[in-house]
């Protein structure tokens, strides 16, 4: 708990902490739930299954992240998307009467929330901008630039290693590409040093070539 901002600290305080393993679904779309989650530690995937039975990940969550993200605007509403764990991860649990009594008495935790809320906005509407582009490659890198800035840590070697294993199925998701365009797609930004692949699933990535 003590790696969590101060704010949330408060607000995890006397919850109960709860272990998901590496794909669990932790909401399911059309749940009413009564409860919210406080990521502690791991992270989330957020994401929807068309009608070919195929993952569409909208957005990634990490350690102080609040989900499911309709709790601003009614809890009581039917959860529109899936939220699972992408990793291994720790949520603490608590109601939504409390999450709403908290933020009334406390000031700095409403404005801490909502600042958060509103970056976590922006980056969804940024990839989903992308995902309207018409070239596949853009919208990986698109993908890519997300996980590099969200969800990953910079290396002495001045590459940034991204915090979770990345493999094409994982990109594919991302991007609404096939995995064999992000096969190729990936192939060929390996060849011209945008990525790279330590290790089988560790994807690290290159700032100066990814940002330009």
């Amino acid at each position: 708990m003590d790696k969590l901002p101060n704010n949330l600290v408060k607000l995890a305080e006397g919850s109960r902490l709860k272990h998901y393993p590496k794909g669990q679904i932790i909401i399911y779309q059309g749940d009413k739930p009564h409860e919210v989650v406080l990521v502690a530690n791991g992270y989330i995937k957020m994401y929807d299954i068309d009608k070919q039975g195929n993952e569409k990940i909208l957005h990634i969550i990490k350690k102080g992240a609040i989900a499911p993200f309709s709790f601003f605007s009614g809890i009581d509403q039917e959860i529109r998307w899936f939220y699972a764990a992408l990793t291994d991860c720790d949520v603490y649990v608590f109601s939504a009467q409390r999450l709403e009594e908290k933020v009334k008495q406390d000031k700095d935790l409403l404005l801490f929330i909502n600042h958060w809320f509103s970056l976590e906005v922006h980056e969804i509407l940024t990839r989903l901008s992308s995902m309207g582009k018409s070239s596949a490659k853009i919208k990986l890198i698109a993908a890519l630039r997300f996980l590099a800035k969200e969800n990953s840590n910079q290396r002495q070697s001045g590459w940034i290693r991204v915090n979770f294993p990345v493999n094409h199925q994982l990109l594919a998701d991302m991007t609404g590409v096939t995995r064999e365009s992000a096969a190729t797609i990936m192939k060929d930004l390996t060849v011209r040093e945008y990525v790279r692949n330590p290790r089988q699933t560790i994807l690290e990535i290159n700032p100066k070539k990814i940002y330009n």
